[in-house]
């Protein structure tokens, strides 16, 4: 048999081996990378799904590689945001327990306090992210904001917070330290009521006029007159003059003393005059009268009245009353024509004299009635039941003016306290409330005095927007009445013989004067006030406290209600203990020992002026210590306010005190502490991501926030007001100053906070992470798709390996066992 080489079942098997070998060499490539291919080629008709795929998940990672890094912005961004919060919030819990202890440069130690609080936020604001300022809006590669030095205390020529605020305090403070304000010296006028509408007439005397010409040849025939009850004999052959003589001389001898004088005359024509002697007297001519003689004298039957207040149309009736006070003195008038009452305006302006504190006058020729007061202290009331139009009168009452005003210096200006309100509790006094330009307001006491505890509040509105009430409060002060000259005896004692004497006061013994006797002409100043002590605390009632003491020789009277005390009694024991006449009443006011207080004084002139004193005092106080306080926190306001559309506002000067606007800063003479972008659009604007095809998240900040402005502010004027220890109202304005910062630092309505700002980026943060979130749920379903498409199933390939491993071995051995067959072999 012969034997061939190769031939092709030969190849065949070979080239089915190499095929085979390469099958195994893909499946154990695709168990190692769980590919099914190394090219878009040999994944088949998925390939443009593969590609796809791939792209979204290149998407999808960008977004995550700028979510990581937006991730950590915000992170950074959130503490600095803390830091802030906790430097403002560090300043504001120190400022209860805060002590008025200077240390360094006229400051406290919260005050330094704060300043390190002020550079830690300012330190803050310059957080940087990379080489990024994360708080300069648009322009990151600019620091947000300038040092704490030189926010201060500027930078050469430019201001910084402290000289701005040292301005606008003298501005405010103004030239006479009351705040801007004007306090000129107080009013007052008289009370007065006067009469301008009566029509009253005149008072005139009844008078009868005949008609008969009695001049000569005319002789009486004769008869009787009866006139007035009085029957006058009238004799034939009678001229008119002796007429008339027997008219008067029958009329002057009359039995009736009470009847109305009546005269007789003859008038220029001859004719017979009968006259009442005044204006309450009537004429009446009787019906016993001669009717001739009636004729012959052109008499008639009948009364003819005066003109008096009740006769008169519009007059009086009688019976009716009219009362006319000034202060505590009044008259009391009964109209009427018996005893002491009042017919006539003679009569009445009679009456009307006995008024003490004033005058009241009726005029004669029309009855308007005038009444005024002499002094400030007293008011008019006209009262009674006549109509007081009668006399002319549209009021019925009349009080004193005594008034307090208080008025800013210059219309328009911006600068002092502003006028608010004004209210009083002072019965019958009046609040005239802010008017006028520049505004003025005031309270008149009229003409009474205060009570114990009534009040009068002034309120002003302070240049940082808060307003503060000054309540004054009326008090009464002990009343003392001092002795002078007394006990002048040799070795100081009463001497002479010393009579009794009485003490009074409105609540002493129910108000009855109290005697005192026993005093004796060896008595010293001690012995005389242990005496009269004695006497006074054994009354049933006690001394109500009135007391009398010796004070370097002399007696003190002394009443602790405030009340009057008045001595009397024997005037020359008086001048031995030092009360001579004209000294007998308490006129002396202690001056009230707590703050914002007002004595009451004897009067009301007395009492205004207490009040004005006070008013003064107490404004200039109040200008010294809030104003003050707020004029530096409005400073402090105006100077971080500032940005590139609204420069820092200054006082306009010099001369500060009398400045009356603000101007603007410039750059070149103000100090700006923003130094990042300012522009008007968000803030969060000045920095936007997309982290997802259709999300984008806002991010930025700016430094001149709001809410970074209102802890900058405040916690920069607490750094940078200073104090002397020699200023008496330095402890005040300090107070005013921490209560003002750490109102500020609280949770204002209305106002951007760090909270607001946090909460903003706090929703960036969640949106990140949702977008995050949703990124790695995207990834991972297209990852599964991905798979499915280009990998293969690691068992399916494990077992196609294996029995392509057990096919290839079973071809391999026969192969091998073929290569050794040779003709021995087959043989």
């Amino acid at each position: 048999m012969a034997i061939t080489g190769l031939g092709s079942q030969s190849l065949l098997q070979v080239e089915r081996l190499v095929a085979m070998r390469r099958q195994l060499d893909d499946l154990q490539r695709q168990l190692g990378t769980e590919k099914r291919s190394d090219t878009y080629a040999g994944i088949g008709l998925d390939r443009g799904l593969t590609i796809a795929l791939r792209s979204k998940l290149s998407v999808v990672s960008a977004f995550d590689g700028s979510i990581a890094q937006l991730d950590t912005r915000l992170k950074l961004a959130q503490t600095a945001l803390a830091d802030i919060d906790a430097a403002a919030r560090t300043v504001k819990t120190s400022i209860p327990k805060a002590n008025y202890v200077l240390s360094q440069n006229g400051r406290t130690q919260d005050q330094v306090t704060a300043q390190g609080q002020l550079d830690r936020m300012l330190g803050a604001l310059n957080t940087q992210f990379g080489d990024q300022y994360i708080f300069s809006g648009q322009s990151p590669d600019l620091a947000a904001v300038e040092t704490t030095d030189r926010i201060l205390n500027g930078l050469g020529p430019r201001a910084g917070l402290i000289q701005l605020i040292t301005e606008r305090n003298q501005a405010d403070l103004g030239a006479g330290g009351l705040g801007r304000l004007v306090i000129p010296a107080t009013t007052s006028t008289i009370a007065s009521l006067t009469g301008t509408t009566a029509t009253l007439l005149p008072d005139a005397a009844a008078a009868a006029t005949g008609t008969a010409d009695l001049s000569l040849p005319y002789t009486s025939a004769g008869g009787t007159l009866e006139i007035n009850g009085v029957s006058v004999t009238i004799n034939a052959g009678d001229d008119g003059a002796t007429v008339r003589d027997a008219i008067n001389t029958a009329l002057t001898t009359a039995a009736a003393p009470d009847a109305p004088a009546v005269t007789a005359s003859l008038d220029g024509s001859n004719h017979l005059v009968l006259t009442g002697a005044d204006a309450d007297a009537t004429i009446d001519i009787g019906a016993g009268s001669s009717a001739g003689l009636l004729t012959e004298l052109g008499l008639s039957v009948g009364t003819t009245a005066p003109t008096n207040l009740l006769t008169q149309a519009g007059g009086v009736t009688a019976g009716q009353t009219l009362t006319v006070a000034i202060g505590t003195s009044s008259v009391a008038v009964t109209f009427g024509t018996g005893a002491g009452e009042v017919s006539t305006i003679a009569e009445l302006n009679t009456a009307l004299s006995g008024l003490t504190g004033g005058t009241a006058t009726v005029n004669p020729a029309n009855g308007n009635l005038t009444v005024t007061a002499a002094s400030s202290t007293g008011a008019i009331t006209v009262g009674g039941t006549a109509a007081a139009a009668t006399f002319g009168l549209a009021a019925t009452s009349a009080a004193p003016t005594n008034v307090v005003s208080i008025g800013e210096d210059v219309a328009g200006s911006v600068f002092g306290f502003k006028l608010s309100a004004i209210a009083t509790t002072i019965q019958g006094a009046t609040a005239t409330q802010p008017a006028g330009a520049p505004p003025v307001m005031s309270v008149d006491l009229g003409g009474t005095l205060p009570r114990d505890g009534d009040t009068v509040t002034f309120s002003f509105t302070l240049p940082d927007g808060t307003s503060e009430n000054l309540v004054l409060t009326a008090v009464s002060t002990p009343k003392s009445l001092v002795g002078t000259g007394g006990f002048a005896a040799p070795g100081a004692i009463l001497g002479g013989t010393p009579g009794a004497i009485t003490i009074n006061a409105p609540t002493l013994n129910g108000g009855a004067p109290v005697t005192i006797s026993g005093l004796d002409a060896s008595d010293s100043a001690s012995t005389a006030a242990t005496k009269i002590m004695a006497a006074l605390g054994s009354l049933p009632g006690g001394n109500a406290g009135v007391t009398v003491a010796n004070e370097g020789g002399q007696l003190v009277f002394k009443s602790s209600a405030g009340e009057q005390v008045t001595l009397g009694g024997d005037s020359a024991t008086l001048d031995a203990l030092g009360f001579a006449a004209g000294n007998r009443v308490a006129d002396v006011v202690d001056a009230p020992t707590e703050k914002n207080q007002f004595a009451i004084g004897i009067t009301e002139a007395e009492t205004l002026a207490n009040l004005h004193a006070l008013v003064t005092s107490s404004v200039g106080t109040l200008a010294r210590t809030s104003l003050m306080a707020a004029s530096a926190v409005q400073a402090s306001n105006e100077f971080f306010n500032a940005g590139d559309v609204s420069p820092p506002q200054r006082v306009d000067g010099p001369p500060f005190d009398t400045a009356t606007t603000l101007r603007n800063g410039t750059t070149a003479d103000t100090l700006t502490w923003y130094t990042g972008e300012a522009g008007a659009g968000s803030a969060r604007g000045t920095a936007v991501a997309r982290i997802d095809s259709e999300i984008t998240v806002a991010y930025g900040m700016r430094a001149n926030e709001q809410a970074f402005r209102i802890a900058l502010a405040n916690v920069g004027v607490m750094a940078a007001v200073s104090f002397s220890a020699s200023d008496a109202d330095g402890q005040g304005r300090f107070a005013a100053l921490m209560d003002r910062v750490q109102s500020n630092l609280g949770n204002q309505q209305g106002v951007q906070k760090v909270s607001d700002i946090t909460a903003d980026l706090g929703g960036s943060q969640k949106a990140i992470q949702t977008a995050k979130d949703r990124h790695t749920q995207t990834t991972a379903t297209l990852t599964d798709m991905l798979v499915s498409v280009e990998g293969v199933p690691m068992e399916e390939s494990a077992a196609m390996i294996l029995a392509l491993q057990t096919s290839l071995q079973a071809s391999l051995q026969t192969t091998a066992l073929l290569s050794k067959l040779n003709l021995v072999n087959y043989l």
